[in-house]
């Protein structure tokens, strides 16, 4: 009888997975900030690698595994930054095709140069033979996200058929009400957040690291009570809390105290009331 199981000891395989991903991130991420471009959004990367004079904006994003608002959301981040530009198809006015400016190419260029060293440092300790198997092994792996799952011998069709298929959620972001969008997002600048207004200025994102926060404008807001809330999960809630509670942040920042579940946990309340609790796991003493 086989298992997926590791060996005890051995590491997993999706854990190796996201290890090497971030890896090659990690080095992307430091070419393109030594050239002077660190406003560049997550996954943004990939948009930029692969776009070449006129590619059709839907199959590219597709790739991006993300959904519709998030794919749009970073071609309007990379078209107002300066590193592509927007078009409509000549063949098909319904499509977009992007092209990169003359910074997206020199973006693209640092995205190049950090995943060629990774490669250089991986050819240094892998022989010819073992690269080929690990690509090989690579797009089975690949290949096995696009396929259809194949149906248990054991279901009957009918069953098959009747079973419901289950939504595979992708992110999750609150969504903080706030009263003035510009006041907003320049709270979440000066904690640290990457931010922009979408295109009626009703309605903005918030980004740092992998969090993501949503801000919507209701003019007849009025923050009596936390009206939405969040928890973040951070390496050092006391460093983030000091962090938050510099002069001039605005804002409420509570100090972070330990919890009997073994994490230290504080919280921010932002201007319009909106919560955001932060904690990360209690050090062994």
């Amino acid at each position: 009888m086989t298992t997926t199981d590791p060996a005890e000891g051995e590491v997993g395989l999706p854990f190796l997975l996201r290890t090497a991903q971030r890896t090659y991130g990690q080095a992307v991420t430091e070419a393109l900030t030594e050239v002077g471009f660190d406003d560049i959004p997550r996954n943004a990367a990939f948009v930029l690698s692969g776009i070449r004079k006129g590619t059709p904006a839907g199959p590219l994003l597709a790739q991006l595994a993300v959904s519709k608002q998030a794919a749009s959301k970073l071609v309007d981040t990379l078209a107002l930054r300066g590193y592509l530009v927007r078009e409509e198809d000549p063949a098909d006015r319904r499509r977009l095709t992007l092209t990169l400016t003359d910074r997206g190419e020199a973006a693209a260029m640092a995205i190049r140069v950090g995943a060629d060293d990774v490669d250089r440092r991986l050819d240094e300790r892998l022989n010819a033979a073992d690269r080929a198997t690990l690509r090989a092994a690579l797009r089975v792996l690949a290949d096995l996200g696009t396929a259809a799952p194949a149906i248990p011998k054991a279901t009957s069709k009918a069953h098959a058929e009747a079973a419901p298929q289950q939504p595979r959620p992708r992110s999750f972001s609150p969504v903080f009400p706030v009263r003035d969008l510009d006041a907003a997002l320049a709270h979440y600048t000066a904690l640290g957040f990457t931010t922009e207004a979408y295109h009626d200025g009703g309605y903005g994102f918030a980004d740092r690291g992998q969090v993501s926060l949503h801000l919507s404008v209701l003019p007849e807001h009025e923050p009596d009570g936390n009206v939405c809330a969040a928890y973040l999960h951070v390496d050092d809630a006391d460093a983030l809390a000091a962090e938050w509670a510099r002069p001039g942040i605005g804002g409420r920042t509570v100090p972070p105290t330990d919890t009997p579940y073994r994490m230290r946990e504080g919280a921010h309340l932002d201007p319009d009331n909106n919560l955001i609790r932060f904690g990360s796991p209690l050090r062994k003493a």
